[in-house]
């Protein structure tokens, strides 16, 4: 993408960008139309000089598998326990078997999302 900027670190090729539209500004402090990209962290580089993001460690991916979980699996098994509270039904027992395939679909989705470097993994 074109923007003006000025290179701050030569060896990194990272940059300073002009947010705004006053272009002779720009100029006058030395920066000038380049193609750049920004980073994964919100830094700003030369075209072609952006670092990519690191893969997440296994620690990293443990804790966001868990965050999921949280958020995507635990509210369906607390339903699937209130369920089971209550007088058991053919339909009571048809929306658990249906529950208990979402949440294993909802399983499988996390662990694809979120899963562990090979190097790293712990059995």
């Amino acid at each position: 993408m074109k923007k003006y900027a000025k290179i701050i670190n030569e060896e990194t090729k990272q940059c300073e960008v002009a947010i705004g539209i006053n272009t002779l500004f720009y100029k006058s402090i030395g920066m000038v139309e380049m193609d750049v990209k920004q980073a994964y962290d919100g830094r700003w580089f030369v075209e072609g000089y952006a670092p990519e993001k690191p893969e997440p460690t296994y620690d990293e991916q443990k804790e966001a598998r868990a965050e999921a979980y949280r958020q995507e699996k635990d509210p369906i098994t607390c339903h699937i326990q209130s369920l089971r509270d209550e007088e058991q039904t053919p339909e009571i027992q048809q929306e658990i078997a249906d529950l208990i395939q979402e949440r294993a679909e909802i399983v499988e989705n996390i662990k694809a999302r979120y899963p562990y470097p090979e190097e790293e993994s712990e059995s």
